[in-house]
């Protein structure tokens, strides 16, 4: 229960006035935090139904629902609020408000996503969930397959002929979501190919299996056989197969190649870098994406991105090698604690660390900051210029120069980020 406090507050506004998070919340099964606001039509469309939805089911299945507002001022929200049949997150209450879009990972409204009564997010899809079980909320609270579950028990080889488990047994898996109608997919399947047949002389012990977003079994069965490597798939008719290991990792866009690890542990949700990387680069360094990523490659690092996490970027592309190298070395043992500390409480990571020495998203990101940053940053001249990064802060930024970039320094920007003592910019152009 303590968790439901710390991301509703004490009290959360019902149709009686205010009463205890605590009692409100206690004992339930799960709890729809419902993201929504007056002044987006998608949302007046989805409310009455989701009114609907936890009029029928709220009791039978022991769920409460939290409507936490986006609207302009409290005039809106009390008018919008008046008619839903739940309990809310009180509009003064707006730093929780923006912890909990954070927490939850809310791109856009509306918004539904289910905690457990441990108060962890079981699933960020409620929207789809409550539509696809409307009538009867059969399977609340949606608690997601696991990995085992996802994959099944039967796959299909380049003959398409059926193998079982037997076929993937102790080894690391590569989930290749793709299909042909996808010129991205079409451009990196040959690549794919040519690096599972090195790597299958390399190391035996992987396995890709081919997740099919093709639009029907024919398009797959010619795009796996004829262009392919020997590698497996999942049959084509294993739709709920597919809809849910996409789910699980997050898939928002084709190609993506995920690596599983022989005890079913995700290793790395974005591999294809490593198969550009090499055969012999990922057997010297393994498949887990790097601790300090590298802009050109991608702005990401350690399983996640910039969209996602607060990302702290190094940017030094007028720099020298020498600087660069050393801005990567003063960056990896932050990163490395960071890291630690997600691994052991389980929660996401609080930042994520990319050295920007040119090429990638270089370009967009100092589109982005030039508006409110782009003097100061120009005035960095050759040297290295820390920027935090804050997307999921609405597009928020920090900027550090005149320092040299070290390990204390690094600390201390993230230091005075969380005290305040530095301003935030915004994004824009």
């Amino acid at each position: 229960m303590a968790a439901f406090i710390e991301l509703f507050g004490a009290k959360l506004q019902t149709k009686d006035g205010l009463k205890p998070t605590e009692s409100v919340l206690a004992a339930k099964a799960g709890v729809m935090v419902y993201f929504s606001a007056h002044w987006c039509p998608p949302c007046r469309g989805f409310t009455p139904k989701l009114a609907e939805f936890h009029k029928k089911h709220a009791a039978s299945k022991n769920f409460e629902t939290v409507f936490v507002s986006s609207d302009k001022d409290q005039a809106a929200f009390d008018d919008y609020y008046k008619d839903m049949p739940w309990t809310a997150l009180p509009y003064s209450e707006r730093g929780l408000k923006d912890s909990l879009s954070k927490k939850c990972k809310v791109n856009g409204i509306p918004s539904l996503v289910v905690l457990g009564p441990d108060g962890k997010i079981i699933t960020t899809d409620g929207r789809s969930e409550v539509m696809e079980h409307f009538d009867d909320a059969a399977g609340f609270p949606w608690v997601p397959p696991t990995f085992a579950e996802a994959l099944g028990t039967e796959f299909v080889d380049s003959d398409m002929c059926k193998v079982g488990l037997e076929a993937i047994h102790g080894k690391t898996l590569g989930l290749y979501f793709s299909a042909h109608w996808c010129p991205p997919c079409r451009g990196f399947t040959p690549k794919l190919k040519e690096f599972y047949i090195e790597m299958q002389k390399k190391d035996p012990n992987f396995e890709i299996i081919f997740v099919s977003s093709d639009k029907d079994a024919a398009a797959m069965k010619s795009y796996y056989t004829e262009d392919h490597g020997s590698w497996l798939a999942l049959p084509f008719d294993n739709r709920k197969g597919k809809d849910a290991l996409s789910k699980l990792f997050g898939v928002e866009g084709i190609p993506t190649f995920v690596i599983v690890g022989p005890d079913g542990k995700v290793i790395n949700t974005d591999a294809k870098g490593k198969v550009s990387a090499g055969v012999d680069k990922v057997l010297a360094d393994g498949w887990a994406p790097p601790i300090v990523g590298d802009m050109a490659e991608g702005p990401g690092a350690a399983g996640t991105d910039i969209n996602e996490t607060p990302t702290l970027v190094v940017l030094c592309d007028k720099s020298t090698p020498a600087l660069q190298t050393k801005a990567v070395e003063a960056m990896t043992p932050v990163a490395q604690k960071y890291k630690a500390e997600a691994d052991a409480s389980g929660d996401d990571i609080k930042y994520i660390f990319v050295i920007a020495k040119g090429g990638g998203a270089i370009d967009q990101l100092k589109a982005l900051t030039k508006k409110d940053a782009g003097a100061e940053i120009d005035a960095a001249g050759d040297a290295p210029v820390m920027i935090l990064f804050d997307i999921p802060d609405n597009g928020g930024f920090y900027v550090k120069t005149g320092t040299d970039v070290t390990t204390e320094s690094i600390s201390q920007f993230l230091a005075e980020k969380e005290s305040g003592s530095i301003p935030r910019k915004q994004l824009g152009r």
